[in-house]
């Protein structure tokens, strides 16, 4: 199993990621798929732990996930030994079922979660499975777009900050998005420029009204800042508005071009 993590507290987002043993696959169809996320369900209950994003692939999984009061260490090793007692028993076979270590990243701030989650939801899409994370029913995406409880896995979803249309890939290139820099125009000369374009004031744009007009001079403020090299907290600071509504406001191709570190 995974080594401790050093940092522990409550509220604290992991990214954590666990492989099959040589590469073989942990999901040879669909019930354990549904064993699995019934496992993590029942987890997620017991430890008070929150599932901000999951995708489950052949040979491995990712997780997003806010711990509780329990620490990731103990919130896997369950995980994986449970599932691995439920794979085995289902498929007459013994032994490891998954390499002797996941992979746990601490996910430092809002802009960077943003980013996993966007990297999480596309990897059905980076391994050809699909042409959009919408028609992997194994990921979390399609629980962000909905609010019915039609399927196995509904309930997982935890009420969270980011908008399911911010979807990414991982494979940008580097320097493709310009940095922030004094060769790009501020927030607030973007602002202007679009306030003059629209007829909408600035501190319209900056208000919390949802006026139809003033939602659509917001998004193109947004994609304008977005393509200008502005990450998306500070853009969502200077509109006072949440990091969910500035992400939603995000057209795909800007977000293809997102990276969440710059």
């Amino acid at each position: 199993m995974g080594r401790r993590p050093r940092i522990h507290y409550p509220g604290a987002v992991y990214h954590a990621m666990a492989r099959g043993v040589d590469g073989r696959d942990v999901f040879i169809d669909e019930n354990d798929r549904i064993r699995f996320l019934s496992v993590l369900e029942r987890l997620k209950r017991q430890t008070q732990a929150i599932i901000r994003a999951y995708c489950l692939m052949g040979n491995h999984f990712h997780l997003a996930i806010e711990v509780g009061p329990v620490d990731l260490a103990a919130i896997m090793q369950r995980l994986l030994t449970s599932y691995s007692i439920t794979f085995n028993n289902r498929h007459d076979r013994a032994g490891h079922l998954f390499q002797a270590r996941y992979k746990a990243i601490l996910c430092n701030d809002d802009s960077y979660l943003i980013g996993l989650i966007q990297y999480i939801h596309m990897n059905p899409v980076r391994a050809g499975f699909v042409v959009h994370p919408k028609e992997w029913r194994w990921s979390s995406y399609n629980d962000y777009r909905r609010s019915d409880t039609d399927s196995e896995i509904s309930s997982l979803h935890d009420p969270v900050y980011f908008d399911p249309w911010s979807i990414g890939k991982e494979n940008v290139r580097p320097g493709l998005i310009r940095s922030n820099s004094e060769s790009s125009p501020s927030l607030s000369d973007i602002g202007a420029s679009i306030s003059s374009q629209t007829g909408i004031s600035v501190g319209e744009l900056r208000s919390g009204t949802k006026r139809r007009s003033v939602v659509d001079a917001k998004r193109l403020l947004v994609n304008e800042a977005v393509k200008n090299g502005h990450r998306l907290l500070p853009i969502s600071r200077w509109l006072g508005t949440t990091l969910s509504a500035v992400a939603h406001y995000v057209g795909e191709n800007n977000l293809r071009n997102y990276r969440p570190d710059t």
